[in-house]
């Protein structure tokens, strides 16, 4: 499955369990030395292992973002380390890739550029940046992945045995990379790029697994599939898996993690809404404390990244069946 799969196309049905899914060790495997996270006793990891959920929602200013010329605007990642009020955005507007610098708080000011593998088969898409401007994407239909750093493209393939294609979702301040991939089956794993090397993973006894964003502490965020085809989402810290649901969801995908362990994603409550996405919505856990985050009335609500400073990045399907996307501002 790619993103946008997992994202608005749930393949599972069924209800998921309530309770955390006891973490398993990938030391158990034989893959932890290869695999990023050097402390297993996080704070991402005792949020998902001590997970509550508030009452409310996240008190935020909404700021509305839109590719000009574009009807549909998907804000997929953010840099992580805006410490001042300037911030990277990537997405995809249309059939291309696009980069955007947000700056102010009272008054907002966006530029907009597009982000495309030169002579690349549509449509594309930008995934995640980093403080240093390196880009991750996908072009083909997403099957074909690069990297741009320094204004130059480099493609991303994974060499693994029948893989049919490369989708890198994140990539930290060290530049390493995380993903999924595609085997000769259309079965999609995680892998991970770092100094080079390519290292595939799964969450254990799971169906299909990806990952989707990585902070610089190297902890990595995704969702998974069971071996009954629902979906959960997983934290990977210090070489080990920790398996959540959002409290009394039916379907749980994470898509983003700050330094501090703060993991943006999304959920539904109801088999309707994984087979349509209608009432899909955003959430936020921060400090073991789980809150919603939505736009009243639209179709959708998807939280897709989360910067240090608690600024979270997503988009809405509205009435008309259009993609707004919005930066979420504490």
């Amino acid at each position: 499955m790619t993103k946008q799969t997992f994202r608005n196309f749930a393949l599972a049905m069924g209800l998921l369990a309530l309770a955390l899914i006891p973490s398993t060790s990938w030391a158990q495997v034989g893959l932890a030395s290869k695999l990023p996270g050097k402390n297993p006793t996080t704070a991402a990891v005792q949020a998902v292992n001590h997970q509550t959920m508030a009452q409310g929602a996240p008190s935020y200013t909404f700021t509305l973002l839109s590719f000009p010329g574009s009807l549909d605007t998907v804000a997929e990642g953010i840099n992580l380390g805006a410490t001042t009020s300037k911030m990277e955005i990537v997405g995809a507007a249309g059939q291309g890739g696009f980069l955007a610098r947000v700056s102010g708080k009272k008054t907002v000011t966006e530029t907009y550029d597009g982000v495309n593998y030169p002579h690349g088969p549509d449509p594309q898409t930008a995934f995640a940046v980093n403080d240093s401007g390196q880009i991750v994407g996908a072009y083909d239909d997403y099957d074909q992945g690069y990297e741009r750093s320094g204004g130059k493209f480099t493609p991303i393939a994974v060499p693994f045995a029948g893989a049919q294609g490369t989708f890198p979702y994140g990539i930290n301040n060290s530049g390493e990379i995380v993903g999924g991939w595609w085997d000769s089956n259309k079965i999609e794993h995680g892998f991970t790029l770092i100094a080079g090397t390519y290292t595939s993973f799964d969450y254990p006894g799971a169906s299909e697994t990806s990952g989707f964003a990585i902070n610089s502490a190297g902890d990595i965020v995704g969702p998974y599939s069971d071996a009954s085809g629902v979906e959960h989402a997983f934290l990977l810290s210090g070489g080990t898996f920790t398996s959540f649901d959002f409290p009394g969801a039916d379907f749980t995908v994470a898509n983003g993690i700050n330094d501090a362990g703060d993991i943006v994603g999304i959920y539904c409550t109801t088999t309707e809404c994984i087979s349509t996405s209608e009432g899909e919505q955003g959430f936020l856990l921060s400090a073991g404390v789980s809150t919603t985050i939505t736009i009243p009335g639209e179709y959708y609500t998807a939280a897709d990244g989360i910067n240090n400073n608690g600024v979270v990045i997503g988009f809405y399907e509205d009435a008309a069946g259009l993609y707004v996307s919005f930066l979420a501002t504490p």
